[in-house]
């Protein structure tokens, strides 16, 4: 499901514009990606939970050559699924 489906969709199921619920999603996305940067997990109920993790640097090897490089650390989103979500879709 591509975004403007997505939008599509809610906009129907919520009886309201495709302009607000576009509105809505571009605003939820801000306010999460300031919350995982600030460290703080974000719950949907009935979803899932969003989490920031750091990963620590590492050396992997380019398989197609075996030469070892350095991946460098960084901070990455994790995504927990929601139990009913996840038997609901199993």
């Amino acid at each position: 499901m591509t975004k403007n489906e997505l939008i599509a969709a809610i906009a129907e199921d919520a009886a309201k514009s495709k302009a607000d619920v576009s509105a809505v999603l571009a605003s939820l996305s801000g306010v999460v990606a300031k919350a995982l940067k600030s460290g703080a997990n974000v719950t949907l109920s009935g979803v899932g939970k969003l989490s920031s993790a750091k990963r620590e640097a590492r050396q992997a090897r380019n398989p197609s050559t075996g030469a070892t490089i350095e991946v460098p650390a960084k901070t990455v989103v994790k995504f927990k699924v929601a139990k009913d979500l996840a038997e609901t879709v199993a």
